[in-house]
């Protein structure tokens, strides 16, 4: 533990403090800038290259009594660990910390340490309140050995042991998928592996997939109408045989007829001497700045590393310093897997890499520039060396042809001179302007949502180590907490507005073929990945999504008319990639989902009823919900008195009939329930719009004639309209036919309690353990059934399987859909709503969190909610939004409307 806690320390005693302002987890205020005052001595500062910020304080004084006093702001109410960092001088004193009138630690005697600089824990503090707090150092006697009784102060740091957001590593990363660390800005992103004599940054940028742009061509429609025949005649067989017959030359997986997303290649840093003879090494990535960080300490120096790719400038940046002058000597190279590769530099201080995808449809260059100060730079063979440098700062970026354009998707031509800019305006800025640039933008998103589950604080555990405690058992609601907010980072950083939305792997890929493509995959997937950022405040990363389902109309309308023989409306089948493709493919139990462009429209509403944007909803969410609604309205088949989706699959499940597997039927629950939803939001959008009155009554009649949900002869939800089949795998990773539990809105245990035990019975079935993403949408699916203990049970059980030591989840293999459906299941056990404004507070709470509070998660109405809880039960809410505005609380068993007074505030206290 002494290891441990020193570990930790010596992560911060790196000459490289940040600003009071950086993080709201970790606070540090500089002595030499902080408010002062000094009573029976004098003050002075004093520049010294190895102390935080460049200088220290200095309180000289020749009396027992003298203190100095720092007005020091605690930004939130809460227990902090209090450190000071030290300076020892010749004339060194002792002092007593006291913090309001009240001692804070033992008295330490400066001239007692070895070391130039030393920090010291104080131990910790309940601050009850935010706001200025005095710390006093008082000064009580001198070492025997000193000369006086000067104090030399550097920094105090405060540790806010409820908010602290950092995965933390004691050595380098050996594994790409399980131990790298990732950082982004929607465009570029990269994994950290932090070695010492070799370090590597894997860096991906987000339009770089292979294949091109892949024209529909009609399909045979005569064998369409076929399948529905054979289904007519429950001739699945057949069915089967007339759908291979109907996408004979459907396009399928790349490499030439489907973009799968690309690994653009590894900044590589060498450091000739050290790989060997480091201690104190700490690799680590700061969720509160969106900054990861290396330190280690070499031959009595500190190196320091810090990474992070900033939004605002497009440029990943990577930063070396050193607590010595002239001690940073490196060299720095690209390599590129992709093709047509041309490597080449500018000046003494650029490289570049012009390369193209696997079918020459897109172009790319990268630039990187490589600036020190102090020694001595060169260029040779595509290597930059620095020799002797006080520091290093080195700019990266990428840009390609590709514009998300359905007539040309290469239509950037000045993409080498855009990255040039890109490059060339970065090292015109201090690094601490882009540093700050970055985390500005960044905590802009981040620090909007605080979660605190009030266990005992473990960030003096390195990460890797906490999660082997977890799956041992041990406690841990920090890495819960933990989990939650990185799920948060990984949507920060990889959708940002005006970039391409998160894939299967969020923005980060090692393989030119990865699994599935790592592309967009909306029958799960892709949806998932957006589930958490409305309810966790982060709207401006649902656009990019949004953006590409508006792209995918006019290949959609293609589909249709090509496909189905539909002349109004788009359709979007399972899949796409940067290309437009839309269309349905083989085999039928992956190719054929008729949800498809349903399923994406729920999260085009879903915009619009958190932010009650209208002008949103006019010129961009009710087009595409119109047009989707006119395919399904157009694709449905009478029969009977119903209306039925036909012929289509549950997504990747198989049934059984007659002693065989099938996968294509007529009528499944989760089309049903995605096209119901579809036409009762595209009317409910027509009617707020006030347009399109005749349509809207088409979508009436035709809603009303929709299959409702079908309970089994086993007292589940039936998955397939067509008759109660019993699955060929009943433990199935897909969940399809509770889509009007969760993520839709029809089946609850408030409104239809027989329906919800069904769920409870096809949930039983499915089973716990699963895929990463399988275990994270159960845990939403019993969060909305209102029963905390046993989404809790599966967010236990995904953490302790299918969580790497990053972090990352895994399906096996890794994919970036679990983590986000985590975060949303977090949220949803914490809060959930409706379109109605109805916001129900804590609607399954766990008995594991007895005690907690967050801050700041949305409710639809544009509604922001703060709670508190101790032992299980509500202290307070407090809800804020339009003054005025109003809806109605549900909390436990209690329903009551509330108005928002005249600052937009309504305060709740049970």
């Amino acid at each position: 533990m002494v290891l441990l806690i020193f570990l930790l320390l010596a992560s911060f005693f790196d000459g490289s403090y940040a600003s009071a302002s950086e993080t709201s987890a970790e606070t540090i205020y500089e002595c030499e800038s902080a408010a002062s005052s000094a009573v029976g001595g004098t003050l002075a500062n004093y520049p010294d290259s190895n102390s935080s910020a460049g200088a220290w304080h200095m309180l000289s004084t020749s009396t027992v009594g003298a203190y100095v006093e720092y007005t020091v702001n605690v930004p939130v109410p809460g227990p902090y660990t209090v450190y000071v960092k030290n300076k020892k001088v010749d004339s060194r004193g002792i002092y007593q910390l006291s913090i309001g009138e009240v001692n804070q630690g033992g008295a330490v005697d400066l001239y007692s340490s070895t070391a130039l600089y030393t920090e010291v824990n104080h131990g910790t503090v309940n601050f009850a309140s935010a706001g200025n707090k005095t710390f006093r150092f008082t000064v009580t006697g001198k070492n025997a050995s000193s000369l006086g009784y000067t104090l030399g102060l550097d920094a105090i740091r405060l540790v806010n042991q409820r908010q602290s957001q950092r995965l933390w590593y004691s050595a380098p990363a050996a594994n790409w998928e399980t131990e790298a660390l990732p950082i982004g800005n929607g465009k570029l992103g990269g994994m950290v592996f932090g070695g010492t004599g070799v370090d590597r940054v894997q860096i991906n940028e987000a339009t770089i997939f292979s294949g091109k742009k892949v024209q529909t061509t009609p399909a045979n429609y005569t064998e369409f109408s076929q399948i529905k025949t054979a289904l007519n005649n429950n001739d699945f067989a057949s069915a089967k045989t007339h759908f291979n017959n109907w996408l004979g030359n459907t396009p399928n997986y790349g490499p030439e007829d489907f973009g799968e997303y690309q690994n653009l290649g590894d900044i590589n840093l060498t450091f000739a001497g050290h790989e060997s003879g480091i201690s104190n090494y700490v690799r680590e990535l700061n969720l509160n700045t969106g900054i990861a960080k290396v330190s280690y300490e070499k031959d009595g120096k500190t190196f320091t590393r810090e990474y992070f790719s900033s939004y605002p400038d497009n440029v990943m940046v990577i930063r070396l310093t050193s607590s010595a002058p002239q001690s940073i000597t490196t060299q720095v190279s690209m390599d590129s897997p992709q093709y047509n590769i041309v490597q080449s530099s500018s000046g003494n201080n650029t490289l570049i890499v012009d390369g193209k995808n696997n079918t020459g449809a897109l172009s790319f260059q990268t630039r990187i520039k490589v600036l020190p100060s102090g020694g001595s730079q060169s260029i040779a063979s595509n290597v930059a060396s620095v020799t002797n440098a006080d520091s290093v700062t080195i700019f990266m970026s990428t840009y390609t042809t590709y514009t998300n354009n359905w007539l040309n998707y290469a239509g950037n031509t000045d993409y080498a001179a855009d990255v040039t800019s890109a490059v060339y305006n970065a090292g015109n800025k201090t690094y601490e302007q882009l540093k700050s640039t970055h985390t500005s933008d960044y905590k802009n998103l981040f620090d909007r949502v605080s979660l605190d589950f009030k266990g005992t604080n473990m960030d003096a555990v390195p990460t890797d180590t906490r999660l082997t405690n977890y799956k041992n058992g041990s406690a841990d609601p920090g890495l819960e907490s933990l989990l939650f907010q990185y799920g948060r980072y990984l949507l920060i950083s990889s959708s940002r507005q005006g970039g391409q939305p998160a894939n299967l792997q969020g923005i980060w890929n090692n393989s030119n073929t990865p699994s599935w493509g790592s592309m967009y995959c909306f029958n799960i997937n892709f949806n998932m990945n957006y589930w958490p950022s409305q309810v966790t405040n982060l709207t401006e990363t649902h656009m990019p999504m949004i953006d590409l389902i508006d792209s995918l109309r006019p290949s959609g309308r293609e589909t249709a008319k090509n496909y189905f023989n539909i002349q109004a409306g788009w359709f979007a089948a399972k899949k796409t990639d940067v290309w437009g493709f839309t269309m349905p493919y083989k085999p039928a139990d992956s190719g054929l989902f008729m949800g498809g462009s349903g399923w994406l429209a729920q999260d085009v509403w879903e915009y619009y009823s958190f932010t009650r944007d209208t002008n949103y909803l006019a010129t961009k969410g009710y087009p595409i919900l119109k047009e989707a609604a006119q395919f399904y309205l157009n694709f449905l088949t009478p029969q009977g008195n119903f209306l039925i989706s036909t012929p289509t699959t549950s997504p990747e499940n198989s049934f059984k009939y007659n002693g065989a597997s099938y996968q294509i039927s007529a009528g499944t629950e989760a089309d049903h329930r995605i096209i119901e939803e579809l036409f009762n939001n595209t009317i409910t959008a027509s009617t707020i719009l006030g347009v399109d009155d005749t349509f809207r009554s088409q979508l009436q009649t035709a809603v009303a004639k929709i299959p409702q949900p079908q309970i089994g002869s086993l007292g589940q939800i039936r998955e397939w309209n067509q008759g109660d089949f019993v699955e060929t795998d009943p433990t199935h990773r897909h969940i399809s036919q509770l889509y009007g539990l969760f993520p839709g809105n029809t089946i609850s245990p408030l409104s239809t309690p027989a329906l919800a035990d069904a769920a409870k019975v096809s949930l039983n079935r499915r089973g716990d353990l699963s895929t990463g993403w399988s275990m994270a949408w159960k845990i939403n699916a019993w969060a909305n059934l209102l029963d905390g203990q046993r989404a809790y049970s599966l967010l236990n059980l995904q953490l302790k399987n299918r969580i790497n030591k990053n972090l990352f989840d895994t399906h096996p293999p890794f994919q970036i859909d679990g983590n986000f459906g985590f975060t949303s299941g977090i949220a949803e056990m914490l809060l959930q709503s409706t379109y109605a404004k109805q916001i129900h507070l804590l609607p399954a709470m766990p008995s594991n969190w007895p005690n907690g509070s967050v801050k700041g998660l949305k409710a639809r109405g544009n509604f922001t909610v703060d709670m508190d809880w101790t032992s299980g039960n509500l202290t307070k809410a407090v809800i804020k939004g339009a003054p005025n505005d109003k809806g109605t609380i549900r909390y436990g068993t209690s329903v009551f409307p509330f108005i928002l007074d005249s600052s937009g505030v309504f305060t709740y206290i049970p």
